[in-house]
């Protein structure tokens, strides 16, 4: 008789079936194995067992993606894929820069002056390097040149050559670890003593490769190592016998170098005229701290990135395609979101909407848009056109009442307080709030508040939505937003009764103060009547003056607010001149004027579960106001009706948000990124 167990991994379990197998032979019937010298020959048949069994277990789980453990085995499986993990990338900063060039012969400033690569600045124990010249036209009669965001890496730049053997196979392996591969250059001499040299580039995908194009491919290989392959005369360039490859690249310290905050200057110039400048003719401010350094790609992210790039195929067509393709070509990138014109009212055809939240926080400029919609087009499909938007945000404005039982504990009120405002960051980092597709549950927050603390005995939170209408200054616009979600309607069926008091419907919708082109002295609001109507209005005493009874429209079962048609100029603190009724919009230039934004304070319809209106729309969690009482203490059930104060977020409140990398801040409101 055979044995039936065939699938025990466990050495016991491997033991007991040989002896099962052995005790249906007659001569083992009555044996006692326990004591006897044959128990060794069944142990190490058992040892044998198991290490073959797990072994060969093994052995089948690095052959698939998704049971590989050891990285070069996972490498090795996403090479098939066409995938190349990513390396460590360097952190990098941005410096605004000021040469005073000097006169020449001829009496008159450089024309132009260039910034040289290499070693550029010190800070952290780092050093910070300018990996391309940069050349700036000099200011004919200040004689300054000026250098707007400088981007400076961290790291040492190393140079590094091959000679080429064709009669011996040989592997052009990068020799240093943690390099930044983003930064490798590649060119071709043609031998040692030539001064001339053929750059090529990298490229994935073969398509549209040709015999003479100077190309290379690169991938990991063992001990977290990059190998660099060249055509072979089909498809790329061929090398030949004696040639000489010249590789640079950057050797940097990753994520350990995020944060650095202070810097000394120590580039050189040199202008149009050959005159070379240091740091003592040189002024310069920090635009951006460093940040963005990281480590190598995990196995985790490659299982997860590697199937997804591989089914965009190199052209993007669905929405995930552009998704993946983004946060590749975009390292700042969080999360990302992509939709098609045709969802949107009106219909947008032929185009596809990107919204980027960064890791910094901050919004894109206009030029990192434009390089990223340039990025995307060759690999968008037929006549797409992507556009690069930035994210909107649904700002949630919570008050949380608690009340707590003073004998369970000698915890003070400020404990509970502070244990709930943790809850509630934790509760936010994991339920991806502040990212796209999120959506917002009442029951989860007060579920994550109730357990922050074995005092808390009920909980009570009262919901309103905050909105940002930003205006064109002394334009003539209508501005609409959207909650996404129905408005709270304050006396629903109350114009069906025939009773006046019944009729009466309080506002849930009002505006922070803002000013007209018609009324350029006089502080208004807006507030609706409870009928699909805003009503302008401006304060006397205790007394509203209304200036526009039709001053724009509500959809409360859509959530859709559109104001105007409205001249606004300004809100808030930020208000425009207005000389002999012409509005000085040049001031919106100066640092003086920030962005002008109203603040649209909006009472949900139903609080339990909201949702975003639009794709690119991402909920903002407002630092909740949290009140705590004494068990006796009757909570609110709902936000009061009047009890609005949208005059609270005229300047955008903190809200809770757990970045990647916190962000800086600008110089005078100029983003690098």
């Amino acid at each position: 008789m055979l044995p039936t167990n065939l699938t025990a991994l466990d050495f016991e379990d491997i033991k007991s079936s040989i002896k099962s197998y052995l005790r249906t032979r007659s001569e083992f019937s009555d044996y006692e194995f326990e004591g006897s010298a044959l128990s060794y020959m069944i142990d190490i048949l058992a040892y044998n067992t198991y290490y073959v069994a797990f072994n060969a277990n093994m052995s089948m789980n690095e052959a698939f993606l998704a049971s590989a453990t050891v990285r070069d085995n996972v490498v090795n499986i996403v090479k098939a894929l066409n995938y190349t993990p990513k390396s460590v990338t360097a952190a990098y900063c941005y410096l605004h820069l000021q040469v005073q060039t000097q006169v020449g012969e001829d009496g008159t400033y450089p024309n132009n002056i260039t910034l040289i690569t290499g070693p550029t600045a010190q800070g952290g124990n780092f050093i910070w390097n300018r990996l391309d010249p940069m050349t700036t036209e000099v200011n004919q009669t200040t004689g300054i040149g000026e250098f707007r965001c400088v981007k400076l890496m961290e790291g040492s730049i190393v140079n590094f050559s091959y000679s080429v053997n064709t009669f011996a196979r040989q592997r052009y392996v990068i020799p240093n670890d943690s390099v930044d591969t983003s930064t490798l250059k590649v060119s071709v001499r043609d031998n040692k003593t030539s001064t001339i040299s053929n750059v090529f580039n990298k490229v994935e995908n073969v398509t549209g490769v040709q015999s003479i194009d100077r190309i290379y491919f690169l991938s990991e290989t063992e001990d977290m190592r990059y190998e660099i392959f060249f055509g072979d005369g089909v498809i790329g360039s061929k090398l030949g016998d004696g040639q000489v490859i010249d590789l640079e690249y950057l050797v940097t310290s990753g994520e350990k170098a995020n944060g650095v905050k202070s810097f000394s200057f120590i580039g050189n110039f040199i202008d149009s005229n050959g005159n070379e400048y240091d740091v003592n003719e040189t002024d310069y401010q920090i635009a951006e701290y460093a940040r963005f350094g990281d480590k190598e790609e995990t196995i985790e992210e490659i299982k997860y990135s590697a199937p997804r790039w591989y089914s965009a195929q190199y052209r993007a067509v669905t929405t995930q395609d552009y998704e993946t393709i983004v946060k590749k070509i975009y390292p700042n990138t969080k999360t990302v979101v992509a939709f098609g014109g045709d969802s949107l009212y009106p219909a947008i055809y032929g185009k596809v909407f990107i919204a980027i939240k960064t890791k910094t926080g901050s919004k894109l400029n206009s030029a990192t848009k434009l390089q990223i919609a340039n990025d995307l087009k060759p690999y968008a499909i037929a006549s797409i056109q992507p556009v690069v938007v930035d994210a909107d945000s649904i700002f949630i404005n919570s008050k949380i009442f608690i009340t707590y039982d003073p004998a369970c504990s000698s915890r003070s009120v400020s404990a509970i307080g502070a244990n709930a405002q943790n809850a509630i960051t934790q509760w936010a980092s994991q339920t991806g709030i502040n990212n796209f597709n999120g959506q917002f549950s009442l029951a989860k927050l007060q579920k994550a508040v109730s357990n922050s603390d074995r005092c808390i005995a009920d909980i009570s939170t009262q919901i309103s939505l905050v909105k940002y209408v930003k205006p064109d200054p002394a334009q003539t616009n209508t501005y609409c937003v959207s909650t996404g979600s129905p408005i709270y309607d304050s006396a629903p069926g109350g114009s069906n009764t025939g009773d006046a008091a019944a009729c009466k419907k309080e506002p849930v919708i009002r505006s922070s103060r803002f000013r007209t082109l018609d009324r350029p002295d006089t502080d208004q609001y807006f507030e609706d009547d409870g009928y699909g109507n805003l009503i302008v209005y401006y304060s006397s005493g205790n007394r509203k003056i209304v200036t526009n009874d039709k001053g724009g429209t509500v959809d409360y079962k859509t959530g859709q607010i559109c104001f105007g048609p409205v001249s606004i100029i300004g809100a808030g603190n930020n208000i425009l001149p207005v000389n002999d009724g012409v509005v000085d919009t040049s001031v919106t230039a100066t640092s003086s004027i920030g962005q002008i934004q109203i603040a649209v304070q909006i009472i949900p319809s139903n609080n339990s579960v909201i949702i975003t209106p639009t794709p690119s729309t991402v909920f903002d969690m407002i630092v909740p106001v949290i009140s705590i009482n004494p068990i006796g203490t009757t909570l609110p059930s709902s936000i009061p009706l009047n009890s609005l104060t949208p005059s609270d977020f005229e300047i955008t409140p903190p809200t809770i948000v757990i970045p990647d990398i916190a962000n800086n801040g600008d110089i005078a409101g100029i983003s690098c990124f």
